[in-house]
């Protein structure tokens, strides 16, 4: 039984024990019967609502309570069913952390973010990044973009391929190290073969995600 309909089976059984102990209960006071009768009920109404407690308590520790960085949802104050995850917000959620490194996707090439070597950055986001990187080039496609990419760094492609290989993306990451390794670089192949995967690296970025939902 998967973890949804785990919790729906909790739920009736907790709804189903509180609604028989108030019936007890209610019936113990209301019908005319001795002591030990009166007792039982009242014991038997006890225990099912202990049942319904405890019922409850398992429920409520199967809901996530921590933000996921991915699903969590500011409206609903809570986290959203992984099935409901889209790319447009795995996309949307790139760009804000990114934010946290650059003001923009052009600084994030031209300041050489990626060539520090101390750059702090949590290591399930990296092969994240690396897509996002290349994802937005192939996106927007214009010319100031893969400039920067023309003019990027050794160590920031290295960056890059390092965070496709984590998510054993090796033929991509191959390609585009074999790529910009040419001199002078022939930036119009670079541009044809990112365009041309742009909706594989969208697929790529959206499974990764789902993957390792529980690292975000």
């Amino acid at each position: 039984m998967d973890r949804n309909k785990l919790k729906i089976v909790l739920g009736i059984a907790t709804i189903f024990f509180l609604a028989v102990a108030v019936v007890l209960f209610v019936l113990s006071l209301a019908l005319d019967m001795n002591t030990l009768e009166r007792v039982v009920l009242i014991i038997v109404s006890v225990l099912c609502l202990a049942l319904a407690v405890e019922f409850g308590y398992f429920m409520y520790l199967m809901i996530d309570t921590n933000p996921n960085y991915f699903l969590y949802s500011s409206q609903a104050k809570r986290n959203i069913s992984v099935q409901k995850l889209t790319f447009q917000t795995i996309n949307a959620r790139m760009n804000r952390f990114l934010s946290g490194y650059a003001s923009s996707e052009g600084k994030l090439w031209n300041e050489r973010v990626f060539d520090n070597p101390y750059l702090e950055m949590p290591e399930e986001f990296k092969p994240l990044v690396a897509y996002k990187l290349l994802y937005g080039l192939a996106e927007k496609d214009s010319e100031a973009g893969w400039k920067c990419l023309e003019n990027a760094s050794e160590e920031t492609v290295i960056f890059i391929c390092k965070g496709l290989e984590m998510n054993s993306d090796n033929d991509l990451a191959a390609a585009l190290s074999n790529l910009m390794e040419q001199r002078p670089v022939n930036i119009a192949v670079v541009r044809d073969y990112l365009v041309k995967n742009k909706r594989y690296m969208q697929s790529k970025m959206t499974k990764y995600v789902i993957d390792n939902i529980s690292r975000f």
